[in-house]
């Protein structure tokens, strides 16, 4: 994360940096992205930008962070407004990410950010179920009576599998390989048979 020196700049300097790392991150893979490239829109000395950042990781955590606080922030709200029902939020998750990002520089930093969730495993809804849970948040608590499982182990992995369905068919509708009904279709099968389980009762 930030340096403290970081957040003592004032809010026009420390925007103009925190612009060039998100127009960086939108063009190029995190791995690709250049330092060079973003203290050069940014107007700093090289030398200002190991004062504010550890190394080009730590800027890569902070625009992370930032996307993840807002997102948590929308689907708390989602999960409030389907009653805890994972499944419906689980769609509405996938409407809101690919409708939030449709323009073209939105889509590629987005599609950086979810390829950097999945190396590390991170799962936002994951993490707005633990926060809910430490602050006893009772509107984005998940509605564990639909579900036929109750155990808390259980139901993380669940989250973990419905997370990366997301995950993926956001992907491929930010990497133009489906549209985006095509995406929510496919979408809604998954979830379907996620829900209905795929062992026949005997």
């Amino acid at each position: 994360m930030p340096k403290e020196t970081f957040y003592n700049l004032n809010e026009e300097k420390k925007e103009k940096i925190e612009k060039a790392i998100i127009n960086e991150f939108s063009r190029n893979s995190f791995e690709k992205a250049s330092i060079s490239n973003i203290i050069e829109e940014a107007k700093i000395p090289r030398g200002s930008f190991y004062q504010y950042f550890d190394d080009k990781e730590d800027a890569v955590k902070y625009i992370i962070e930032k996307f993840m606080n807002i997102q948590k922030q929308r689907i708390e709200a989602i999960i409030h407004q389907n009653k805890g029902d994972i499944f419906k939020t689980s769609i509405d998750i996938f409407e809101y990410i690919v409708n939030e990002n449709i323009k073209e520089d939105d889509m590629q930093l987005c599609k950086n950010i979810f390829q950097k969730l999945k190396e590390e495993n991170i799962s936002i809804l994951e993490e707005v179920r633990k926060e809910a849970s430490k602050r006893y948040n009772e509107n984005a608590k998940i509605d564990e009576e639909i579900l036929n499982i109750s155990q808390d182990e259980e139901i993380k992995y669940m989250i973990r599998i419905l997370t990366s369905v997301i995950r993926m068919e956001i992907i491929d509708v930010i990497s133009r390989r489906k549209t985006k009904e095509q995406g929510r279709n496919d979408l809604e099968i998954e979830i379907e048979i996620l829900k209905k389980g795929m062992k026949k009762a005997r």
